[in-house]
Parts: C-alpha cells; structure tokens; sequence
C-alpha cells in the first residue's frame, strides 16, 4: 500500500493522501489549486526495490487539454521542514491522454525530470496539459551531497512548495509540445 502524501493549500490543517505509481487520466484529484496559486506537497520516499512514488494529482481549475501550466518551484525540503537548496524533484508532470496506466518512472520525455535537468528552487517549467484538470504530480525527491548533483539514488521524503499558472491554449499560441525546462540558471548543489 502507497505512503500517504500530505498537502497544504495554506488551510492551517493538512490532510493525508494517498501516493500513487502510475500515470492515469483517470486517477481522481486530491485537491485544487487555482491559476497563480501555491501549494506544499509533502511526498514520501520511495520505498526499496518499488518504483517512482507521485504526489497528486492536483487539479489546475479551469486546465482544458491545449492549455499549459507554468509550475514554479518555490522551495524543496526535508521532512521536519528544512529547505534543502539542492533539492529537486526525480519527476514532475501531468496525466497523459491515453487510458494505458503508465508506471511513475516511464514516461521519458513526456515529463520533467532530474535526468533531464535539475528543477531546485528558482526553476521554471512549462507543461503541457492533456486531460481536464491538467493532474499535476511529483515526486522521487532527491537531495544531493554538497557540491554534487545526483540522481540515480532512489528519492526520499521531503516536500516540495510550486507555483502553479495557466495558459489557456498554450500548446497551440507558443508551440508547446513537450516540457519545456528552465532550471534555476544558478543553482546551488549544497
């Protein structure tokens, strides 16, 4: 059975959630945010010899298949509440389209990544948004050794505070096809 995830959408109290390990249009929301809106998720780690554990999805309010969502990564910490400067989420996305559930961990190219580019505080990604409500997840955080970037290592528990904002029909106005990744152009692997 998945850990719980906790979210907090500035409500004092937070909830628990369940995580879960595959991409699916169909896997119903555990909370809303709106356009300009912030949110911590708190994630758990992933447990050994399992795949990716996700966070989510939360539903962007209003998000229609065609828009894009503009996330922002404000902070990455660890349990306990402190920030990490270096820590970045293994994998961050949106549900696909199609009916196949897609294990957490291979979606390749459809979703941001640390394989891709480290995404730590300071970062910026556009993606594009394919079913109502755009689903948005994460997880799989890591927290590298100072001065390195990692990984390879399975991720762990921490949390994750973003920014989210919509495009209305962002794929078609700027040719978003795929995740466009902005990392912090100074980031501080500490």
């Amino acid at each position: 059975m998945p850990s719980p995830a906790m979210f907090d959408l500035g409500d004092p109290g937070m909830r628990d959630v369940l995580g879960h390990s595959h991409w699916h249009p169909d896997i119903p929301g555990v909370a809303e945010v709106i356009t300009g809106g912030s949110v911590r998720m708190e994630c758990p780690g992933r447990e050994p010899g399992l795949g990716t554990l996700l966070c989510g999805p939360l539903v962007v309010v209003g998000a229609e298949p065609g828009d894009v969502i503009v996330v922002d990564v404000l902070a990455v910490g660890r349990p306990g509440g402190a920030r990490d400067a270096g820590g970045h989420p293994g994998i961050i996305g949106c549900a696909p389209s199609g009916p196949v559930a897609v294990p957490g961990d291979a979606r390749g190219r459809d979703v941001g990544g640390c394989l891709i580019a480290p995404l730590s505080a300071g970062s910026r990604l556009l993606l594009p948004v394919h079913v109502r409500g755009a689903k948005l997840s994460v997880g799989d955080l890591h927290f590298p050794r100072r001065g390195a970037y990692e990984c390879g290592e399975p991720g762990a528990a921490g949390w994750i505070d973003l920014r989210v904002s919509l495009t209305r029909q962002g794929v078609e106005r700027f040719r978003v096809t795929g995740p466009m990744l902005m990392p912090d152009p100074t980031p501080r692997l500490c």
